[in-house]
């Protein structure tokens, strides 16, 4: 008879052959492993059940021979043999098992091709790969599963061993855990390895290998395994995600406590200062009315004013750093031609500007400002271009940019060499990044580099 449990022990199928083979009922069956336990002769029943939970826990495949008590007193040799699917994202495991009366002929060796047979038939549909080797690791049989791994056919196994897909080093591995299970009768090691698929590419493989050489209905080492080369992958991309979310992260913390210390220099040694050679124009102001020096008062609070006067504009502007006002006020075309004529003025470049933007939501707007000014803070530090384009405009539902500088460029396949610019691109990138949008930057030695990036906009 053929079977299809649950772990828990009740059923989702059961054969008609139920009645005749086990002696009790469909519904019997179905309620759980109590009755299959309470059928057992005393004296397997310790043995076979503690078996069965190894089984249901640890997976795999199990074999079993005990004898059973039939409801009219007589007994009955039981071989059972089963395979634990383990299921999907969406699917529960179940068991798939057979049961065959060898009561008269249990030793025979045809009983136990015949439980070959349907165990290999069973094994044909499961889930999960199964590749039978022989001692010397040669394929016997495998399941369609396997070749859907490795994508090759059922006849290129034949005289081929699955250590004939693997890299140098796991086929060592692999080979060591054969020896190993070959002394060991019913051993079982779980491993990982790499198999090679046909298109070129490694899968990566997770499983069991039993020993059942000494299996009459198997005599192999039985393999079941799954392909769980996405989970590693996506693993592996979650590692490298976090890593460079802590590094961003960590970057970024220093460049804000960076900024600000510059802010405070800024404050202490340009606007202070001015602040107090102003206090102190003053003072000889003073003392030049006193003594009646009206020319030598005059001179003194002319120098007041053009000292006053540039410490305003130092300061309008490192105000405009921390909360562009134009922005708020003008929107995000006249903020992009003030940076535009900040860096003509501070390098001498020539600064193209071509702005097809109106007024967006202020988040929209501030991040496509900070991208530009971040940008052209690249521009200004490092590229010593004479010519810059920027090019703001809508394009496929969103907020398309593009700054493009004829400088000194680098390699951009990697980053580049000077911290603070790698640091403020990546800030830029994840930054458009959590709104949706991308960065791109393209540069090589002595070609420029262009910066383009893109910010979906909402529909209304």
């Amino acid at each position: 008879m053929l079977y299809i449990d649950r772990v828990d022990g009740t059923s989702v199928w059961v054969g008609p052959q139920i009645e005749s083979v086990f002696g009790c009922t469909a519904e019997e069956w179905s309620s759980g492993y109590d009755v299959w336990a309470a059928r057992m002769h005393p004296e397997d029943r310790d043995r076979v059940v503690a078996s069965n939970a190894a089984f249901l826990r640890n997976g795999g495949t199990v074999s079993d021979e005990y004898r059973i008590a039939l409801p009219d007193g007589r007994m009955r040799w039981i071989h059972e043999r089963a395979l634990l699917s383990p299921g999907g994202p969406d699917q529960e495991p179940l068991v798939h098992g057979i049961i065959v009366d060898v009561t008269e002929e249990r030793t025979s060796l045809e009983i136990a091709e015949r439980a070959g047979r349907l165990f290999k038939a069973l094994v044909e549909h499961a889930g999960e790969a199964v590749t039978i080797v022989n001692e010397q690791g040669i394929v016997v049989y495998q399941n369609p599963t396997m070749g859907r791994v490795v994508g090759r056919p059922p006849e290129w196994f034949e005289g081929r061993t699955p250590l004939d897909l693997m890299p140098p080093d796991d086929a060592a591995r692999a080979a060591e855990i054969l020896t190993e299970l070959r002394g060991r009768p019913g051993a079982q090691i779980v491993a990982e390895f790499r198999l090679r698929h046909r298109d070129g590419s490694w899968r990566v493989v997770a499983g069991a290998a039993t020993n059942l050489l000494d299996d009459p209905a198997v005599r192999g080492i039985v393999l079941n395994y799954r392909d769980v080369t996405q989970e590693r992958d996506m693993s592996r991309r979650l590692r490298d995600a976090e890593q460079r979310r802590q590094a961003l992260l960590e970057s970024m913390v220093r460049a804000e406590d960076e900024a600000r210390g510059r802010i405070a220099a800024e404050l202490h040694d340009d606007t202070i200062q001015a602040m107090t050679a102003s206090l102190l124009e003053l003072d000889r102001t003073d003392r030049h009315l006193r003594q009646d020096d009206v020319a030598a008062a005059r001179e003194a609070i002319a120098g007041a004013r053009r000292t006053l006067a540039e410490a305003t504009e130092r300061t309008r502007r490192l105000t405009f750093e921390l909360r562009p006002q134009l922005l708020e006020a003008a929107g995000l075309s006249a903020a992009v031609r003030d940076l535009a004529a900040g860096l003509a003025r501070d390098t001498g470049a020539e600064v193209s500007v071509r702005t097809r933007a109106r007024r967006y939501p202020g988040e929209v707007e501030t991040l496509v400002y900070r991208t530009v000014r971040e940008a052209l803070i690249n521009v200004r530090r490092h590229a010593r271009a004479k010519h810059v384009v920027i090019r703001i405009g809508e394009r496929r539902g969103g907020l398309h940019g593009r700054v493009a500088d004829d400088g000194r460029g680098f390699r951009a396949s990697r980053p580049p060499a000077r911290r603070e610019m790698h640091i403020g691109l990546e800030t830029a990138r994840e930054r458009l990044r959590a709104a949706g949008g991308s960065l791109d930057v393209t540069s090589a030695p002595g070609q420029g580099t262009t910066i383009e990036f893109h910010i979906p906009l909402p529909e209304s």
